[in-house]
């Protein structure tokens, strides 16, 4: 298999070969995959973005939660990492001290203007936003930067069920410093690691996607395989129902699911699942559809026939036979909506009806971002937007360089 990956590599169709006609139809999807450079490059940035989510808790040097805020340091601009300065170089990198700087008012010299008190704290601007996020930078007192430092502790893994824990934790995270906390994309309002909630958030998001799509697969593979396989009175009532969600527009729905949801009183879990469910429940009627279609075509092939000869109940027949022969374009499928998944969450949670602080989605995050005092004094919180176009259009190049792999007249065209 590896000498026709390698053939594949350096021709396009290696027909003298007899691996080509004996390899399996992932070894072919896989090998004509690797000839799209972008769409491995964006497989390997999605997969270390995933991956950094994933393992959120190691790769953030501060607790995202309300527990790890910085009160001395709210709304603090990202701390730059140097190696050198003007007092030296040095192999390990390092960061400066930051201390809040607070401006004196001569409140009399203001007053004797004709001004009270708080119109004269108003007027100085000592009462506005923009003039908390002031420090004094100390360029002589260095914080080197530490790797696999001790820091707060988390669940490393979790498999505690019932009256058995087996709560493994753990403490120590990829960066660190010694004195302090350290803030590589600055910190919001309440002093929390903008770094940190962005990690966290990026594996809610997924994790978000990853259950509605499992409901989604589900639905449709039942509603397609029962269709496609039955037929006759079974697949028009199945057809219509499908034509009916899928001629409604998805917007109204999820805003009116969202407030649904509003009025019950669920906590952030239960709201979670409850989003994911919707979003996957609703978005079966295209891959249904396509299910359908394609078991319509095969119920009459002669293995559908031998297996019913062989004694294999109707349900083996589609799960096992008829479902499989489509396993390739199901995987596919699934792959190119993964950020459409994701744009639902996160629109929802941008509108205000989705998930809601202190839940860390990149939804929230982006609703976060839209705040007039955030825009003009703290741009740095825009940095989720960046992680979450990347993530978008890495998942967009990874689902079509996959279309195009699963496709096998692709290369004709």
């Amino acid at each position: 298999m590896n000498a026709l990956l390698t053939r594949f590599g350096r021709k396009a169709k290696p027909k003298n070969d007899d691996s080509y006609y004996t390899a399996g139809q992932m070894a072919l999807i896989k090998a004509r995959f690797k000839r799209k450079a972008s769409g491995v490059i964006a497989a390997w940035v999605l997969g270390t973005i995933v991956f950094m989510g994933l393992f959120a808790p190691f790769f953030s040097p501060v607790d995202p939660t309300i527990r790890g805020a910085d009160i001395e340091y709210r709304r603090g601009a990202p701390q730059v990492v140097k190696f050198w300065d003007e007092n030296g170089f040095s192999l390990t990198p390092f960061t400066y001290t930051y201390t809040k700087t607070r401006s004196r008012i001569d409140l009399k010299a203001l007053a004797g203007g004709g001004l009270s008190a708080l119109d004269a704290l108003t007027s100085s601007g000592a009462l506005t936003a923009s003039s908390q996020n002031k420090y004094d930078v100390d360029r002589v007192q260095r914080r080197y930067i530490q790797f696999f430092s001790k820091g707060w502790e988390y669940s490393l893994i979790d498999l505690s069920i019932g009256n058995l824990d087996m709560d493994i934790r753990w403490d120590r995270h990829l960066l660190g410093v010694g004195q302090g906390q350290l803030h590589l994309m600055g910190t919001d309002e309440d002093g929390k690691d903008v770094l940190s909630r962005t990690l966290h958030a990026v594996w809610i998001t997924i994790s978000i996607a990853i259950v509605a799509l499992v409901v989604k697969l589900i639905v449709s593979l039942f509603v397609g395989g029962v269709s496609g396989y039955f037929g006759g009175r079974v697949d028009t009532i199945m057809m219509s129902i499908t034509e009916a969600v899928r001629v409604i527009p998805p917007i109204p729905i999820y805003l009116a699911c969202a407030v649904a949801l509003s009025q019950l009183d669920l906590t952030s879990v239960q709201r979670y699942f409850a989003i994911a469910l919707v979003i996957g429940a609703l978005d079966f009627a295209t891959l249904g559809r396509r299910l359908r279609t394609h078991i319509l075509t095969e119920r009459n092939q002669d293995y559908v026939l031998a297996a019913q000869l062989c004694g294999a109940s109707t349900w083996r027949i589609i799960w096992r036979h008829l479902i499989p022969s489509f396993s390739s374009y199901i995987i596919v499928d699934t792959l190119i909506n993964f950020p459409y998944v994701i744009l639902a969450e996160t629109s929802l949670s941008f509108l205000g009806l989705g998930l809601t602080e202190p839940v860390n989605s990149l939804g929230v995050l982006l609703q976060k971002a839209q705040d007039p005092d955030i825009q003009q004094n703290m741009l740095w919180q825009f940095s989720p937007v960046a992680v979450f176009v990347v993530l978008i259009m890495a998942f967009v190049f990874v689902g079509d360089a996959l279309r195009d792999a699963a496709d096998p007249y692709s290369e004709k065209k």
